[in-house]
């Protein structure tokens, strides 16, 4: 009904215009129309024609949109397109070998092997580290709602990661972040209720896989997400075996074979104004799947619990982890640390309840 109104205005006010034009400067009643005057049954049909057009047009977009849509979702299911949701990137389902890339002479250690397949489901992956900007965003939030963490956490500017936080803020924050945003929190209490009190070093909950809220990835996800969907390299980069201060911030030294950084210690653009020795995070190229600081920068938490001889024992499909243990597992070198440990398949632990300056994490979302 409203259209209706519309349309018949439209047609009255441009009939008037009409009318007003061929009136002007002579009195004189101008008979009948002529070849350049419309009466309003015809103005009334170009109007509709008009609208007509507008639909059809309309509709075209609509329909193309539609197409692109599939094509986008076509690209991102082989693999050849990543999708995003805000500053997060889909890491899509699919298997990967998992371990140190031995089959093609890469070193190891005892507990990157053996080499297996695994297959996992498609989640989201944090582009970036958690800077210490979102970090204090989301922190000021929480604490207005009753979280509480660790006092240690800190950032080098706004567009460093955060750092110096132990597994139970980055598991507390993340609920925070999922509250914040709307989605449901992943990790609850043994009683079912919200995790909210980090502080505490302390969690004897569970992890809601099914939630769809911020977590932490799990050892192999991390794994997946870093090796950015090639094969059978020693980094996350797909164009070389070896590394350098060009590609990551980590600490240089040629005793390491592939190490052929010509600038050696820390990073000589960042290792100024006390430790810890952090940069920007975007400040090197991303991996395949979009991904950045993948290597270097800060260590970043993963969800499992750490066994060395997990490897051996572990689901093919979507593992988690052992079901307890001493250490979590952190992924990914550092600023601090040699280029070894920036290898993709390098596991590094530590006590859920330290607070180092070269720790810091990146969120996980499941679809």
């Amino acid at each position: 009904m409203k259209r209706n109104r519309w349309i018949m205005t439209t047609i009255v006010a441009v009939g008037l215009m009409l009318a007003n034009h061929a009136w002007a400067g002579d009195l004189t009643p101008p008979g009948a129309p002529g070849p350049t005057m419309n009466t309003l049954a015809e103005l009334y049909q170009k109007v509709t024609n008009a609208l007509a057009e507008v639909q059809a047009t309309k509709t075209e977009v609509q329909a193309n949109q539609q197409k692109l849509a599939e094509l986008q979702q076509r690209l991102v299911t082989a693999g050849t397109m990543q999708q995003t949701s805000g500053d997060m990137v889909l890491i899509p389902a699919g298997s990967f070998v998992m371990g140190a890339t031995t089959n093609v002479g890469h070193e190891s250690y005892s507990d990157e092997t053996p080499q297996h397949t695994v297959s996992i489901s498609a989640f989201y992956m944090d582009k970036y580290e958690v800077t210490s900007n979102l970090w204090t965003e989301v922190y000021t939030w929480a604490t207005n709602k009753g979280y509480s963490f660790g006092t240690g956490w800190r950032g080098k500017a706004a567009n460093h990661p955060v750092r110096s936080l132990d597994w139970y803020d980055a598991i507390a924050w993340c609920n925070a972040r999922s509250q914040r945003d709307g989605f449901t929190p992943c990790y609850t209490n043994a009683n079912g209720t919200v995790y909210t009190n980090a502080a505490a070093n302390s969690y004897t909950g569970g992890c809601n896989w099914a939630a769809g809220g911020y977590r932490l990835p799990t050892e192999a996800e991390w794994e997946k997400a870093a090796r950015g969907g090639v094969a059978n390299r020693r980094f996350p980069w797909d164009d070389a075996n070896t590394i350098q201060h060009a590609r990551a911030n980590y600490y240089a030294d040629p005793a390491y074979p592939y190490d052929t950084s010509p600038t050696t210690g820390y990073h000589p653009a960042y290792n100024s104004g006390g430790t810890p020795y952090t940069s920007p995070v975007g400040s090197f190229a991303p991996n395949g799947y979009g991904l950045y600081d993948i290597a270097g920068n800060v260590l970043e938490w993963c969800w499992d619990w750490y066994s060395g001889t997990y490897y051996s024992s572990s689901p093919a499909t979507d593992p988690r982890g052992p079901a307890s243990g001493t250490y979590r597992v952190l992924r990914g070198g550092s600023w601090y640390n040699f280029a070894v440990s920036t290898r993709v398949a390098y596991r590094d632990v530590s006590y859920p309840d330290v607070e180092y300056n070269y720790i810091g994490f990146r969120c996980a979302r499941g679809l």
